[in-house]
């Protein structure tokens, strides 16, 4: 089940929400900061500072507080790009999709080499179900050599998910690949979205062994990732590795009970064969 931007839920799959956010700061303790911050709003006067301030609260899913900023910010430094471009990415996440449209277009139309912009405006057009205008402005955005490898790699992923919602898989896992061989720490969040969604389109594909040593580095470990012990359970599975699969489903219900991962796992469990007689 891919996982990925900001973003409606996608047809296939459990939520087209959030890779750019929750890979940038989903492990960020934000809420408590944002507590802290809102008050900062009224006192704050640079434009930087207010941006600042109006990011963290997208971290959090605060919109509001974020326009709050913004607008605060745009009344000195009407023709910011990246402010107006900060308020397309607020505006969407309130769902008000006319109005981020129109943010976006005002940041690129005062910096059309603003190259964040055309990533988030491919999640924008996501979000709107035009998967072609989508993947339009992710390839702007990747046209730009100067692009940092960490945001390049949240581009190929936001691209990936695309790619799997149409349904080609070898594209995905092509764009997917890339963006996992950026080399980032493995404590950074997008390094497990990057991995799971393409260990989700190597197993569609009947690459179990692939699909293994994908997920071997989310694997094992104290902190479970259901997601990961699901996909490596189901390679197993297809790999005739019943014991393993089993091993690895039944964590998954440890480690994430009443979930969707957890009902997918139980009805692989339901279908693998008896346990009695085996060694």
């Amino acid at each position: 089940m891919c996982t990925s931007t900001i973003g409606r839920a996608p047809r296939s799959s459990a939520a087209f929400l959030l890779l750019s956010l929750a890979a940038l700061w989903l492990a960020l303790p934000g809420l408590a900061w944002a507590q802290r911050v809102d008050p900062l709003i009224a006192v704050a006067e640079d434009p930087l500072e207010l941006q600042h301030l109006a990011i963290q609260f997208i971290r959090v899913n605060q919109p509001q507080d974020a326009l709050a900023a913004l607008n605060k910010a745009l009344q000195t430094v009407p023709d910011n790009a990246e402010t107006h471009m900060w308020v397309g990415v607020a505006l969407t996440q309130l769902n008000d999709l006319d109005g981020a449209e129109a943010s976006f277009g005002r940041a690129l139309a005062t910096n059309p080499r603003l190259t964040e912009a055309h990533n988030w405006f491919g999640v924008y057009w996501a979000r709107r179900g035009d998967l072609d205008r989508a993947v339009a402005e992710y390839m702007l955005a990747l046209r730009d050599p100067a692009f940092p490898p960490i945001s390049r790699a949240r581009v190929l992923a936001n691209l990936g998910v695309v790619h799997i919602e149409r349904g080609d898989l070898g594209a995905a896992i092509a764009v997917l690949s890339e963006a996992n061989q950026t080399g980032m720490a493995t404590s950074d969040p997008l390094y497990s979205l990057i991995r799971v969604n393409l260990a989700e389109s190597l197993l569609k594909s009947g690459r179990g062994e692939e699909t293994l040593a994908t997920l071997r580095d989310l694997v094992g470990g104290q902190r479970k990732h259901a997601e990961a012990e699901l996909l490596t359970g189901l390679a197993y599975r297809d790999l005739g590795e019943d014991r393993r699969a089993r091993e690895h489903l039944q964590e998954v219900l440890r480690a994430a009970p009443g979930t969707a991962h957890a009902q997918r796992a139980l009805d692989a469990l339901a279908a693998l064969p008896s346990v009695i007689g085996q060694r």
